[in-house]
């Protein structure tokens, strides 16, 4: 295994934005997660694992430790347990598990990243999160300097968010366990996926056609990410109380909500920065919302970290000064 010195990151993100580690490198064993921590803490230095870098925005400085590249492979099905490393491509995963028969995950694609990814963030997407379906995962604790598993419950998800996201530097995960159900019942109840399936005809979707049906929504919807830098929706929808909810309906008539545990009720932020801020096509040098989405961020060539941070500043203020909530974002700031 071999540590590399000032490498440039913005070719590791979809972001396409981000200055150089001081050291960096790949890791495809248990046996060079071990060694790489270990080099980190001899050298008393920070340091950040990234898989398909599709959630993260990377400082113009750069990161000033070790970055370590997850690139662990290997998928095996046990039952109805399918185990994967963390550094396998997620929708090439999800893909998968629906060509095995297995239902669950099939709401979960064309989106970027890695397996690993898939449970720090808990993706979710068309009424599906991938917490409901991991088992349990696989670690490196680099505290106690050792491997430990732990259970859904340990890893704590919520919407957009796990225990991972809060105990940042302390696991290293190498390998997810995902519970799926063969030829289950599928997830069809999403607004964009009833319409899609009604226009077909189509009652009762295999998982297959699922996944197709969200492949192509996705595609109309998001920038090819051969083409854009863009790290997809970059902000998470603000949970209010139902009380805010309705005096926010009474102003804006047309605002959608999701009923939420506690009786909270969950914002659609696409359409607060469409129909309230008018934020479409909006720019900020090389970097801007895209032109049918304004909750996702694309960047031109060239573009940087400090252009990002602007833009999302000003749309925090609009969103702010329009509905009184304050939102927050879902890429992750890397510095």
């Amino acid at each position: 295994m071999k540590i590399d010195e000032n490498i440039k990151l913005a070719p590791f993100t979809t972001f396409k934005i981000g200055g150089p580690a001081d050291f960096f490198c790949s890791v495809t064993s248990e046996d060079d997660v071990r060694e790489v921590v270990e080099f980190a803490h001899e050298k008393k230095i920070p340091f950040f694992v990234i898989g398909g870098g599709s959630n993260i925005l990377i400082s113009d400085k750069g990161f000033p430790g070790l970055v370590i590249l997850n690139e662990m492979k290997g998928i095996a099905i046990e039952s109805d347990v399918i185990s994967a490393a963390a550094g396998e491509s997620w929708d090439d995963f999800v893909g998968y598990t629906v060509s095995k028969g297995f239902s669950g995950l099939e709401n979960l694609s064309s989106i970027p990243g890695t397996v690993g990814a898939s449970a720090v963030q808990n993706l979710g997407a068309y009424g599906v999160t991938a917490g409901q379906f991991i088992h349990s995962v696989l670690v490196f604790d680099t505290r106690e300097m050792k491997f430990v598993e732990l259970s859904n419950a340990d890893c704590g998800f919520e919407y957009r968010d796990s225990m991972f996201k809060h105990e940042k530097g302390r696991y290293v995960i190498t390998r997810v366990d995902f519970k799926l159900e063969k030829g289950g019942k599928v997830n069809i109840e999403y607004k964009d996926l009833k319409e899609y399936f009604a226009a077909k005809n189509i009652n009762a979707p295999s998982s297959a056609q699922v996944r197709e049906a969200v492949i192509s929504i996705r595609a109309g919807k998001l920038p090819d990410w051969k083409l854009w830098g863009t790290a997809g929706s970059f902000f998470k929808n603000p949970v209010v109380s139902a009380k805010e909810y309705v005096l926010l309906k009474e102003k804006y008539p047309g605002l959608p909500g999701f009923p939420e545990a506690e009786g909270k009720v969950k914002l659609a932020l696409a359409w607060i920065l469409d129909n309230i801020c008018h934020a479409k096509g909006m720019m900020n040098g090389n970097v801007g919302t895209y032109e049918k989405q304004a909750l996702v961020f694309v960047a031109k060539p060239g573009a940087t970290a400090a252009e990002v941070v602007e833009l999302a500043q000003e749309l925090m203020k609009r969103v702010k000064d329009a509905t009184g909530v304050t939102i927050e974002g879902e890429v992750e700031w890397v510095n």
